[in-house]
């Protein structure tokens, strides 16, 4: 369900338009805002249902690495997405709660949609 790299999950993103198709596939997304965010899938496991992904346009970041897994528990899931990045021409802590917020957001709309595991 959140495993396709231009999945429309996100409670904040209203669009993704994709170019390309597996690895070096780039993602386009459309914030609610009208922002455009642009990353490109750089390895995808569908056996450990895993991908890993960076950006490369559109957010105040240098080296910024996303990684999305979903780990078996407990008879359902459990969803890790983490990132890794350096603040480019903003403060450390307004690039950290930008992402943090996009991050949680993300996974808070998991929730709502999935339910919470037990």
């Amino acid at each position: 369900m959140i495993g396709d790299f231009g999945g429309g999950w996100h409670p904040l993103i209203p669009r993704i338009s994709l170019t390309g198709t597996g690895i070096g596939q780039l993602r386009t997304i459309e914030t609610l805002e009208g922002k455009e965010i642009v990353e490109r899938l750089e390895a995808i496991d569908n056996v450990r249902r895993c991908f890993r992904y960076t950006n490369i346009a559109g957010m105040p970041v240098a080296h910024y690495t996303g990684m999305l897994e979903v780990k078996p528990k407990d008879g359902g899931c459990v969803v890790d997405w983490r990132a890794q990045f350096l603040a480019n021409h903003q403060t450390d802590r307004a690039v950290k709660s930008m992402v943090s917020m996009l991050l949680n957001s993300g996974l808070e709309g998991l929730k709502s949609r999935f339910g919470v595991a037990k």
